[in-house]
C-alpha cells in the first residue's frame, strides 16, 4: 500500500503516518507538505526507510491530482477544511484515488457529504471525518446506537483539562500541566475553535435539522480522575451533521465539548462576546462515574462519549460509550489512531462502500476498537483490549 499524507508536517498528518508504519503491508508513506524544512524534519523523526517527503502546495490542483495518481490512498489533513477541504477532495475524485480526511468543521463537512454522486461516480471511497473527535467519536456513538432497538437521543461529548504534572514530568507536557492551558493549543487550532463556537451552529432536534447558539448551554459529562465532572457546551463539529443521516434518530442529536472552565471562557469572550453562558449548567447531585480500577490512578486528562438514549426491549436505558486519555503515554493513540486505522482500512479495501461517507456508515465498531487497543497496547506498555479501553455502560431509566 502506498500513502501519501497532505499536511505530513502536522500532528495529524504525520502522527497518522508515524502509526500507518506498524502495518508490514503498508510499502511507503510520503509525506507532503509546504514546509518542506518542517515535513523533513519529522520525516527524520520517524527514522524509517518506507518514508520521503515533498513539497507540495495543495492549491496547485493539477500537480496535485498527478501526484495523487501515484498512491493507493490519500490522507488530508490540511486545515481549515472549511477553506481546503471541498478543493483537494475535488482533485481526488477527478484522480480516482481513495481518500480519508480529518475534518472537523460542521459547515465544511456539509460541503463535503454534497460531492457523494461525484465520488460513487469516480468509483472511489471517501472516508472525511476520520480522526479522534470526529472520527473515534463516530464509531463509539455507532456502537451505542446499534445497542438500542429505537435511539431518541444520540450526544457526543469531549473534553479537555490540564494533563497532571505527576503524569507527565519530564516530557513535552510538563510546561504545559503548569500553565493556563492556552498553551496546548496550536493557533490553527484556536482558530477552529473560535469558528465551531461562533454563531448558530446545527443541530438534529425533533427528528429534523435545526440551529441552537454554540456556546450557550451546557451539561455535565462524567470521566475518570483528574478530569472528572467536565462541564461542557454545545458547539460546531462535524458529528450531529453526519450522524443522522446515517442513524435514525427521533429526537436529538448534538456535540458538547469543552476545554478547561477558564479556557472555554476565554474562547466564549472571544467567538461570542462574552464570558458567562446564557444557560449554565446545573451540576448533578449524583455521585461521580466509577471507572474500573485500569483507568482509577492513570491520570486522565482528556476524554470524550458517546451517549445514546431510547428502548432496548421493555427498558428505556441510557448507553454512554466513553474513550480516555491518560497521562503523556496515551497522547499518541489517542490523537493519531483514527486516522492511521482509516487510512489502513480504505488503502488495503476493507471498506467496500463507494462514495463520500462518514465513519458511522461503514466502519465495524468491534474490529476497530480491537484494533486501538493494539495501539494503547503498544504505546502504554500495560496490556488493553477493546474492553478495557473502550468503556460501556448501561443504565435503566424507566421501563414500560
Amino acid at each position: 500500500m502506498k500513502v501519501l499524507v497532505l499536511g505530513g508536517a502536522g500532528s495529524m498528518g504525520g502522527g497518522g503516518a508515524s502509526l500507518l508504519l506498524t502495518y508490514p503491508d503498508v510499502e511507503s508513506i510520503v509525506l507532503a507538505d509546504l514546509n518542506k524544512e518542517a515535513v523533513d524534519q519529522f520525516a527524520a523523526s520517524l527514522n524509517s526507510p518506507k518514508v520521503s517527503t515533498m513539497q507540495l502546495d495543495v492549491t496547485d490542483r493539477q500537480k496535485l491530482i498527478e501526484t495523487a495518481k501515484n498512491f493507493d490512498v490519500v490522507l488530508n489533513a490540511v486545515g481549515p477544511f472549511t477553506r481546503f477541504g471541498v478543493p483537494i477532495l475535488e482533485a481526488i475524485i477527478e484522480a480516482g484515488v481513495n481518500y480519508v480526511d480529518v475534518c472537523d468543521d460542521h459547515d465544511a463537512a456539509m460541503d463535503l457529504l454534497e460531492l457523494d454522486e461525484r465520488a460513487k461516480a469516480a468509483g472511489i471511497t471517501a472516508l472525511i471525518c476520520m480522526g479522534t473527535t470526529p472520527g473515534i467519536s463516530n464509531v463509539q456513538a455507532r456502537y451505542a446506537a446499534d445497542k438500542l432497538d429505537s435511539v431518541d437521543t444520540l450526544k457526543i461529548c469531549w473534553a479537555v483539562g490540564l494533563p497532571p504534572l505527576d503524569k507527565v514530568k519530564g516530557t513535552l507536557l510538563e510546561q504545559a500541566a503548569t500553565s493556563t492551558g492556552r498553551e496546548l493549543l496550536s493557533p490553527a487550532a484556536w482558530a477552529h475553535m473560535v469558528h465551531v463556537c461562533t454563531g448558530d451552529i446545527p443541530i438534529w432536534k425533533n427528528g429534523k435539522w435545526d440551529t441552537m447558539p454554540a456556546l450557550e448551554v451546557g451539561e455535565y459529562v462524567d470521566f475518570a480522575e483528574p478530569l472528572g465532572r467536565a462541564e461542557s457546551y454545545y458547539l460546531g463539529h462535524a458529528e450531529p451533521v453526519t450522524l443522522p443521516r446515517y442513524i435514525k434518530i427521533n429526537d436529538f442529536c448534538a456535540c458538547l465539548g469543552s476545554l478547561m472552565p477558564e479556557i472555554t471562557k476565554e474562547l466564549r469572550k472571544e467567538a461570542r462576546g462574552h464570558e458567562d453562558p446564557e444557560n449554565p449548567p446545573v451540576k448533578p447531585d449524583t455521585p461521580l462515574w466509577e471507572p474500573p480500577a485500569k483507568w482509577k490512578d492513570r491520570g486522565v486528562w482528556v476524554g470524550q462519549a458517546a451517549i445514546a438514549e431510547g428502548w432496548q426491549n421493555d427498558e428505556y436505558v441510557r448507553y454512554t460509550v466513553r474513550f480516555m486519555l491518560a497521562g503523556a503515554t496515551d497522547l499518541i493513540p489517542y490523537n493519531n489512531a483514527g486516522q492511521a486505522i482509516g487510512t489502513y482500512m480504505v488503502g488495503k479495501g476493507l471498506i467496500k462502500e463507494k462514495g463520500v461517507m462518514a465513519p458511522e456508515a461503514c466502519i465495524d465498531p468491534k474490529s476497530f476498537f480491537e484494533e486501538l487497543a493494539k495501539y494503547y497496547t503498544q504505546y502504554s506498555g500495560e496490556e488493553f483490549t477493546a474492553e478495557e479501553v473502550i468503556l460501556v455502560d448501561r443504565e435503566v431509566i424507566k421501563k414500560k
